[in-house]
């Protein structure tokens, strides 16, 4: 038996994919904001309590915007507004390995922030952190998206010889 996502048609589980990945993407922004309205505080205490369980959510390591501290670290902040600008804009448009390039890059450049940092070779960077985790994670969105349109990866990415 099919599960009910497995029967959306790919446009379907397309929209509610983005619409989730931008729902997350706005979520560190808007849950400091939002907190206090009636229905959207509920909405705002999962997202709470979601940051508090995969977040250190360091108060030094997080940005100030609207007068509230970020409910997330910068890094994940990255993370999250990269996922969600990844599924609002679409673009590029990657096949299968130029995206595990783009995300391999991406993760080894986080990781080399992590260790200079460590090693106090370089001071402290918000920014760094902020840029490394949304570039690690905005094609991830993107390629979330293509996949729930169930679009076939191209036969020459797949590792496949293409028909003459």
């Amino acid at each position: 038996m099919l599960s009910w996502l497995e029967r959306l048609p790919g446009k379907t589980l397309a929209r509610l994919v983005r619409a989730f990945l931008l729902l997350v993407g706005i979520a560190p922004l808007a849950t400091p904001v939002v907190a206090d309205v009636p229905v959207l505080g509920r909405v705002a205490r999962l997202f709470e309590t979601w940051f508090e369980f995969q977040c250190h959510r360091e108060i030094g390591r997080s940005f100030a915007i609207f007068g509230h501290t970020m409910p997330v670290c910068t890094r994940c902040f990255g993370i999250y507004l990269g996922l969600g600008l990844g599924a609002l804009v679409l673009r590029p448009r990657l096949d299968v390995w130029p995206l595990r390039i783009w995300v391999g890059v991406a993760a080894l450049a986080m990781i080399l922030d992590v260790v200079t940092e460590n090693l106090a070779m370089r001071p402290p960077s918000d920014w760094v952190r902020f840029i490394t985790g949304a570039l690690l994670a905005y094609p991830v969105g993107a390629a979330l998206v293509h996949a729930a349109e169930g679009e076939p990866v191209p036969a020459a990415s797949a590792g496949q010889p293409e028909d003459a």
